[in-house]
């Protein structure tokens, strides 16, 4: 019961201490909370510049990107933000025990916290200017199938990282890698089918065809795609949660080393 207890006050300090860390985020810049929707509407520009000629004739392109962009830029910060956050947090791990799984989940809420008001201000976007279909209830559905693959791939990515410090401009090149691999500013449909394959092997590129498929063609997602890849997600959270504590030592003096 005492460990219960404890466990539980170590997952109740982790939720307060994503949303103090995004309140110190936001007050390092004047704008503050603004930075939250302007970076993916920054971003969004950008693609849309650099890429709008290619697709001349689509008016829908910039609803296209600025749904893309947004759900993966929650995936890549989010991984990128864990791939530091156990030798950040050497200080604490030195003074006392603690389970180390939760400082890449600190990360991973931070994340979701923010993303939670970016994906408020673009279904009422995308409700303003293209409306609202009943698809969308199959969109808390794929919220959940992507936070189960960034806690997947961000709780790896720290794992390696505290171990290989190096490793975490392999996880930056990787992702880059995945982003422009993933259809955030081209259909991959447009492709033909041989190359099609090779670019549905990324997961994140199948992930952001669900979401234009609830948020703007009105089609229900692929059921048995979202159960796999949330099954699988969840399997790899189990076997790492037991990695992190059968090598909790080990993980400790490799921190504070």
């Amino acid at each position: 019961m005492t460990a219960a207890l404890l466990e539980l006050r170590y997952w109740r300090y982790a939720a307060y201490r994503a949303y103090l860390n995004l309140v110190s985020d936001a007050a390092r810049y004047h704008l503050g909370w603004l930075w939250w929707i302007l970076e993916p509407l920054a971003m969004t520009g950008v693609f849309y510049v650099v890429f709008k000629f290619l697709r001349a004739r689509d008016e829908d392109f910039i609803y296209f990107l600025i749904v893309g962009v947004t759900t993966w830029l929650w995936f890549s910060n989010s991984v990128s933000n864990a791939t530091q956050s156990l030798n950040a947090a050497k200080g604490l791990i030195s003074q006392i025990r603690i389970p180390k799984l939760m400082f890449p989940l600190i990360s991973i809420m931070a994340g979701t916290y923010k993303q939670a008001f970016v994906f408020a201000i673009l279904l009422f976007v995308v409700a303003a200017l293209v409306g609202v279909d009943p698809t969308w209830m199959w969109f808390p559905l794929l919220v959940l199938v992507e936070i189960l693959m960034i806690t997947a791939t961000a709780t790896t990515a720290a794992l390696v990282c505290a171990w290989l410090p190096d490793s975490r401009f392999v996880v930056s090149s990787g992702l880059q890698l995945l982003m422009f691999c993933s259809g955030i500013f081209f259909d991959i449909n447009s492709f033909a089918p041989e190359a099609q394959s090779w670019f549905w092997l990324n997961p994140i590129a199948t992930l952001l065809d669900q979401y234009r498929a609830v948020l703007l063609h009105g089609n229900a997602p692929d059921l048995t795609w979202c159960a796999l890849v949330a099954s699988s997600c969840l399997l790899w959270v189990a076997v790492l949660s037991h990695v992190y504590r059968r090598y909790d030592h080990s993980l400790t003096r490799r921190i504070i080393a």
